[in-house]
């Protein structure tokens, strides 16, 4: 039971891993470097892949031939639905970028350009960053609950169930 409980908690642990390297220390690396752009870049790669992967797990783990649990079940599939949330919030970011982009490129002045995308870079990192921290918040939660043995809440919060 106690390695069912813990395998039920792993999509949320990885889900955590992903924001907090992905999210949290890469941003700050990469601003520290001469290499911004690339390291935020392979950051982005990187979540990706780790999403896709939960994603993977959460369709392959829950067909009917699986031998995994319906907690382990369960627990993917809401480690999935919550990062929905994370890949809206790259939406979002790109759409305030793109409408910045558009705006500065608009611009005669040079100086005006790099100021406008600085100030729009800033502007779409923010619904990033209220998404990963609450993403963080709600993940670490499941995680106990998934430790303890217990099903996903059905709840606006959690998005998921284990009928789901």
């Amino acid at each position: 039971m106690a390695t069912e409980y813990k395998c039920a908690a792993y999509p949320h642990e990885f889900l955590m891993t992903n924001l907090s390297v992905f999210h949290l220390l890469m941003p700050f690396v990469a601003l520290s470097s001469d290499y911004t752009n690339i390291i935020l870049a392979v950051s982005l790669a990187a979540s990706i892949l780790s999403l896709l992967w939960i994603v993977k797990k959460a369709r392959i783990t829950c067909c009917d031939s699986s031998q995994d649990s319906s907690l382990i079940k369960a627990h993917w599939q809401q480690a999935w639905k919550r990062s929905k949330f994370l890949l809206i919030g790259y939406a979002i970011s790109a759409g305030v970028l793109s409408i910045g982009w558009f705006i500065a490129s608009s611009q005669s002045d040079p100086n005006m350009n790099d100021i406008l995308l600085a100030v729009f870079s800033w502007l779409a990192a923010i619904p990033l960053v209220f998404i990963v921290f609450g993403l963080f918040v709600l993940s670490t939660a499941s995680s106990t609950r998934a430790k303890r043995g217990e099903f996903p809440k059905k709840s606006a919060l959690s998005l998921g169930s284990e009928s789901e």
